[in-house]
């Protein structure tokens, strides 16, 4: 898609979005150049700090797919939108994220399920958002357990044009990370609780081969331990 126009033709780039919205709707052309135009027409928005209208655009295209019975162009929009808007840290983009999980869950598709929560984790870490990272932390431990007991069902439902499904022992890996960090947030108030996830993160660590990890989790179970035997007497 060759977009050629002055910076600040704000009507331009109104017309290239619905050019870009009938060709969505009309099908006529293939998914991959499809993805490519929404990223260009994108940066035309985002380069006229016009972010929001891009946003409002794109969610009533989205809903126009549905209703068209094109729900993969619908879902692929908004998870590209909630990724968009993530990176320029947008205050929307928690709306979006929430958006695509839902339809992620929908499709019973726990690969992009754990991007979007992954993407949730960041958001409410770098706002320090406590109480909705913990939240989030749980529903990611959910789901890396699900991709890893129904590793061949989340396969066959994961849609995507180009990347491949994270393997399982990136999942587990990410179940590992997922059990410390809740872990880590319990220390205080809850010591007990907190070896008990120490020890599932360290004893998938053992599985996975990865010594210095496990290691690192016995100390700090012994540490811990210490500290509640010391108080208890």
């Amino acid at each position: 898609m060759k977009v050629l126009f002055r910076l600040g033709d704000q009507n331009f780039i109104t017309k290239a979005y619905e050019e870009f919205s009938e060709r969505c709707l009309a099908k006529t052309q293939d998914i991959v150049s499809t993805k490519s135009d929404f990223k260009t027409i994108g940066d035309l928005f985002i380069r006229e700090r016009k972010v929001d209208d891009f946003c409002e655009k794109t969610l009533n295209l989205s809903k126009q797919l549905n209703e068209n019975g094109q729900s993969f162009l619908s879902d692929l929009f908004i998870n590209e939108l909630s990724k968009i808007c993530i990176n320029l840290n947008f205050p929307k983009a928690e709306e979006f994220l929430k958006i695509a999980l839902e339809n992620s869950r929908k499709n019973k598709d726990g690969f992009h399920e754990l991007a979007r929560l992954t993407d949730l984790e960041y958001l409410y870490r770098n706002n320090n958002d406590r109480k909705a990272l913990f939240s989030i932390l749980r529903q990611k431990k959910a789901c890396c357990k699900n991709v890893i007991e129904n590793y061949d069902e989340n396969l066959k439902n994961y849609a995507s044009i180009h990347r491949a499904p994270t393997s399982k022992k990136s999942v587990q890996t990410q179940l590992a990370f997922t059990y410390s960090d809740i872990a880590g947030m319990l220390e205080k108030r809850n010591p007990k609780d907190a070896i008990n996830l120490y020890e599932k993160s360290k004893n998938i660590y053992i599985e996975l081969g990865q010594q210095r990890e496990s290691d690192y989790l016995k100390e700090r179970i012994r540490r811990i331990t210490a500290r509640l035997n010391k108080t208890q007497i």
